[in-house]
C-alpha cells in the first residue's frame, strides 16, 4: 500500500486515519468499500472521491469547480445545477486523470 508498518499500526489502533489517497490500495487489499453504501447524491459524491483516492482540491479541479463548491456538493449543503454534467461524469469515472502540478 506504499505505507510502513508504523503507519499500519496507527490505523489498527485508532490513533490516526488514512488518508484518502491511500483508500484505493485499502479497498483492494480489504476487497470490499467499508464505508456504508451511498443513497444520495452527496454520498455517492464522497464514495467516488474515495473510491479514487482524491482529495477535496484534486477532485474539484478535475470537475472544473472551486474546492468550497465541491465540497458543499459533498456535504450536501449545495445541489450540483449547471456542473451536473460535470458530476455525472465525475461519478462514473474508472480511474482519474489528474494532472498533479
Amino acid at each position: 500500500m506504499g505505507v510502513n508498518t508504523w503507519t499500519y499500526l496507527l490505523w489498527e489502533q485508532d490513533r490516526t486515519e488514512p488518508v484518502v489517497r491511500y483508500y484505493p490500495a485499502i479497498f483492494a487489499f480489504l476487497g470490499y468499500d467499508p464505508f456504508p453504501p451511498p443513497r444520495t447524491l452527496p454520498e455517492q459524491i464522497a464514495s467516488q472521491r474515495r473510491r479514487l483516492g482524491l482529495p477535496i482540491k484534486k477532485a474539484a479541479k478535475l470537475v472544473g469547480v472551486d474546492e468550497g463548491t465541491f465540497a458543499r456538493w459533498e456535504n450536501g449543503a449545495w445541489t450540483p445545477r449547471m456542473s451536473k454534467s460535470a458530476v455525472t461524469v465525475f461519478l462514473d469515472l474508472k480511474s482519474p486523470e489528474i494532472d498533479d502540478s
